[in-house]
């Protein structure tokens, strides 16, 4: 354990991402990558070195080190393999394996974050809590969620080729990345407005104080009749009633009443606050990345019991740093001396809203940087 060592180099990690943003993203052309060179390397360093925690760290060490099995067990779904192949080939260690993930990954949410211009200034401040877990827990996933964010970043730019590239290549590393890009393309082409907190809140309470996630049992048996696929869907299909009959929903982790009143009214005020924001400033390209956040919090707790659909909303949640970042930006572009009714119920409600959304990244994010138990860096092995 390296308690001391994981405290100070992630305080580190998230302290710079929280102001980055704010004095670099404006910056143009090489300045703006001089500048990044500092967060970049800070995610890359950082968590690489970490030891032992992330979903099935020590398989994917194990599938490094040993290429020729990965390449056997990855079937159809090779460009996972392949670049470990091509890492080998340069004699990076597993621990380099694992910052060339890192790489990638930030790399790519960099890309992805300044293509929204001057509008990105914050965004950075939310990436680290929002997307660090996709990087370092589901591993293979996040390598594949570096291409989704090139592939956005093409969709939203009407460069086809060059999504479908993307695309392809986030697939022949993990297929499970398809299914994020269905609601964003959905969301991107059908819904031109933002969803109205009218109908989100009441919904999101529904799905998290009433809804009971045991009903969901029932597509256990309906996958094992009539679903079958040839890639390693399969094998989630063939344990269905592991990952959403009932004992996925008895091994589920309920939180405490504190965590989830404090989540709950975070989201709360980002269905709000994104809301009004989109209305002052309706940016197509925020609007459909906001509607698929705010159906991605509504089912989170609906789906947090059951293994596999958990990790499918999670992966639409996750983009929530676009509005939060979108909603700062339009706070203090648009409504500071404004005196249109939009710009003045934003401003009303902005302090309160957003005490909520930062109060509970301080509560969750806190707790992993002081008390993770799991804490540790391969320099200590």
């Amino acid at each position: 354990m390296s308690i001391i060592e994981h405290i100070i180099l992630f305080s580190l990690l998230f302290g710079v991402y929280a102001f980055w943003g704010q004095y670099n993203a404006n910056k143009s052309g090489l300045a703006f990558w001089r500048a990044a060179i500092v967060p970049i390397l800070l995610f890359v360093l950082i968590t690489g070195s970490r030891y032992g925690w992330g979903n099935d760290y020590f398989l994917y060490k194990a599938l490094y080190e040993n290429v020729s099995i990965g390449l056997e067990r990855a079937k159809e779904q090779v460009g996972f393999m392949w670049l470990n192949q091509f890492l080998n080939s340069f004699g990076f260690g597993y621990v380099g394996g694992f910052m060339i993930y890192a790489f990638i990954f930030i790399l790519c949410a960099f890309v992805f974050i300044r293509s929204f211009g001057a509008q990105s200034s914050y965004m950075y401040c939310f990436l680290v809590p929002a997307a660090l877990l996709t990087s370092t827990d589901t591993i293979r996933q996040g390598v594949a969620t570096s291409f989704i964010f090139l592939a956005l970043m093409f969709l939203q730019n009407k460069k086809w080729i060059y999504l479908v590239i993307a695309v392809i290549i986030a697939y022949s590393i993990h297929s499970a990345t398809i299914i994020t890009l269905f609601p964003l393309l959905g969301s991107f082409f059908l819904i031109k407005k933002p969803v109205h907190f009218a109908i989100s809140i009441p919904l999101f309470l529904f799905f998290t104080f009433i809804y009971n996630p045991s009903t969901t049992a029932y597509l256990a048996g309906f996958l094992e009749k009539y679903v079958s696929l040839d890639s390693e869907f399969q094998g989630y299909i063939d344990n269905s009633e592991r990952w959403f009959g009932e004992d996925a929903i008895k091994s589920g982790d309920y939180r405490g009443s504190f965590a989830l009143i404090f989540t709950s009214l975070s989201y709360i005020s980002i269905f709000y606050l994104g809301y009004w924001a989109l209305k002052i400033r309706n940016d197509k390209r925020i609007v459909y990345i906001f509607n698929v956040v705010v159906v991605g919090c509504i089912l989170l707790y609906a789906m947090a019991q059951i293994e596999l659909l958990d990790r499918i909303v999670r992966s639409m949640q996750m983009f929530y740093f676009v509005p939060v970042g979108y909603i700062f930006y339009v706070y203090f572009t648009d409504c500071k001396r404004s005196v249109n009714d939009t710009a003045i119920r934003l401003r009303k409600h902005f302090l309160v809203g957003m005490t909520f959304i930062v109060a509970n990244l301080v509560r969750s994010w806190g707790r992993f940087i002081l008390f993770n138990e799991n804490a540790d860096f391969f320099w200590n092995y």
